[in-house]
């Protein structure tokens, strides 16, 4: 979904270059049994997780999803979470249908404010989240109440690698597959047919700047630049630095030039209405962003760009070729 204003996204992106863990191998053991209060027999499977093979019901029922993302992960191979994070300071990030999912669905804290009694009272069998925000002592009280399954990647833009675990943790995978195979069969498709313009062009993407910086380059790393970089193949412009681990970093105005000098194509995210938000409209307006020859051909183009699943990024894939990739060929 809509990822936290950037004071959060910024922890949420750095703390990924300090998980030196990548994700384990998914896939669960044979059936057994675990006795619940009262004498009930419940089936459970093994699932390899981020803190290492978890015990979880074969079925799950009441799934708690304790991270920004998971919510969605979950939603995309048919599963409604029975309690989640608060998202109304962020509403106007989401779409009105993702706002029609959360809404009214009990809260367990915010953004990296859990809020453990709330967690209790959803009464989970099952709780899954990523160790973005889940550190060892989380997970370990999170696990004193239910069964918890933790995902982790490499790197932010790897979403695939977390929502895999997560179908898996609730006996999704097939789910799950499925629309892994309908996104990479989009995929080829746009990349075909926008081969010239996503090969021969050259493309930075970018995103509000801080309050010394005049704005924020994204690498292959994060979600954004993943999606364009890795997924599509847009051939990244020479001046962009390279990754930093973060999937980011803040330029200054005086190397505007050196790093996006380059740059045929400028690409940055949009709110989920479709318009720019004003930071970064004001990236876009500054005099040295509008000498650049990306800019001088009108080749600067803005797309929602949130993505946490092969949904979302089904989503994406169509608005980025509505929003950018027509209109670039257009203009061959």
């Amino acid at each position: 979904m809509s990822h936290p204003p950037k004071s959060f996204r910024s922890l949420r992106l750095g703390a990924v270059a300090l998980l030196a863990a990548a994700a384990l191998g998914l896939g669960g053991c044979a059936t057994t049994f675990s006795a619940e209060p009262g004498g009930e027999r419940v089936a459970t499977r093994t699932v390899d997780t981020h803190f290492g093979q978890v015990e979880v019901p074969e079925k799950p029922l009441r799934v708690v999803a304790v991270s920004y993302d998971t919510v969605w992960q979950l939603r995309s191979v048919g599963v409604s979470a029975v309690a989640a994070q608060d998202y109304s300071a962020y509403e106007g990030q989401f779409t009105a249908e993702d706002t029609s999912f959360v809404e009214g669905m009990p809260t367990i804290g915010s953004f990296f404010e859990l809020n453990f009694e709330s967690i209790v009272k959803a009464d989970p069998d099952l709780i899954v989240g990523d160790s973005v925000e889940i550190d060892e002592d989380t997970y370990k009280r999170l696990s004193d109440i239910a069964p918890t399954a933790i995902y982790s990647a490499e790197y932010r833009g790897d979403w695939q690698v977390i929502g895999k675990g997560v179908a898996d943790a609730v006996n999704r995978a097939s789910e799950f597959d499925a629309l892994a195979a309908q996104y990479q069969t989009r995929l080829d498709e746009v990349k075909t047919t926008y081969a010239r313009e996503l090969t021969e062009k050259n493309w930075a993407a970018v995103s509000e700047g801080s309050e010394e910086d005049a704005f924020t380059i994204l690498f292959p790393t994060g979600v954004v630049g993943a999606l364009w970089f890795n997924d599509l193949g847009a051939t990244l412009a020479p001046g962009v630095p390279e990754s930093n681990g973060k999937g980011f970093d803040y330029i200054s105005a005086e190397h505007t030039d050196t790093v996006l000098g380059r740059a045929d194509v400028i690409v940055a995210p949009a709110q989920a209405d479709g318009t720019l938000h004003e930071r970064i409209t004001a990236v876009i307006n500054e005099p040295l962003f509008k000498m650049l020859p990306a800019a001088q051909a009108d080749n600067v183009y803005w797309v929602y760009s949130t993505v946490t699943d092969y949904s979302s990024a089904l989503r994406w894939l169509d608005a980025a070729e509505e929003s950018v990739l027509k209109p670039l060929q257009a203009k061959s």
